[in-house]
């Protein structure tokens, strides 16, 4: 990253704050059994609040298969193949997890016990958005954040796949100037992204965001003050083997600037992390 950037003071970029408020909650999702505690190891750069992640171990489950065969994704998008009967919550973090600065813009954490993997995955947490566009630009004149990351998971073995990610796109470099678009959410995964869909996600807002990885689809949904706000993103997901889900990491933001288009979202707060899963021993 630029020398600009790397010593940039943040305190006007930051003025306006961070938090997460009240009530931007869905329906919370249910366990499938009682649990045992244990402990995950985390990683968090910036100033959020401690660095050890608790896991619940769920009791034993029937698990739903991955499909064995293709997925589709014709005019109606994506398909679903239904619920996830075995959710259970691993991953609980209530408060502050990231605000992301330019010495610290991501958070990863491991989510399940060494050589767990899922059938299922889902990814929720509160993010303080700012209507901050101008002030990244100003940090980096060369670049343009056209593309804010939010999310990921990835599997580590064997290959460390990306299962799914979301970003933000709320700007476009036309002409050589980095200018405001509409505002649109991008979600995928390895093997398919879907790509400017346009929905009422205005910087400033607080929203509660579920990215989830299942059978056949990766989608993503943004709520604020207790509603859905925009379409839900989906992204088709072919058949994987549970082999490449295991020993998954869980990531909020990004670690950096890349491609002077991929940008952390400077002055955002992460909050109230869970991950849920349908765990595969």
């Amino acid at each position: 990253m630029r020398h600009v950037l790397r010593n940039l003071s943040l305190s006007t970029l930051l003025a306006c704050g961070g938090g997460v408020g009240p009530g931007d909650e869905p329906t919370a999702a249910t366990t499938s059994g009682p649990a045992t505690d244990t402990t995950a190891a985390a990683t968090t750069t910036g100033d959020a609040t401690g660095t050890t992640g608790t896991t619940t171990d769920p009791e034993p489950t029937t698990l739903t298969p991955w499909p064995t065969t293709s997925a589709t994704s014709g005019t109606d998008g994506p398909v679903d193949a239904g619920p996830c009967p075995g959710y259970a919550l691993v991953l609980d973090r209530p408060g502050p997890v990231l605000w992301a600065t330019t010495d610290g813009s991501v958070f990863e954490s491991p989510f399940l016990q060494p050589g767990q993997g899922f059938t299922c995955v889902r990814v929720e947490f509160d993010l303080q958005t700012l209507a901050n566009l101008d002030d990244i630009i100003a940090m980096d004149p060369e670049g343009c954040p056209e593309y804010f990351g939010i999310a990921s998971v990835f599997g580590t073995q064997p290959a460390g796949k990306v299962l799914a990610t979301v970003f933000y796109h709320p700007m476009d470099r036309a002409r050589g100037e980095c200018l405001p678009s509409a505002s649109r959410l991008e979600v995928g995964n390895h093997l398919a992204y879907t790509a400017d869909t346009v929905g009422p996600w205005s910087p400033g807002q607080v929203w509660h965001v579920i990215l989830e990885a299942r059978p056949w689809l990766t989608r993503v949904t943004v709520f604020s003050g207790g509603k859905q706000i925009g379409p839900m993103v989906t992204a088709a997901l072919d058949p994987l083997d549970v082999a490449v889900t295991r020993d998954p990491v869980v990531r909020l933001g990004l670690p950096g600037p890349a491609e002077d288009r991929f940008y952390p979202w400077y002055g955002a707060t992460w909050a109230n992390l869970q991950v849920w899963a349908e765990v595969a021993p």
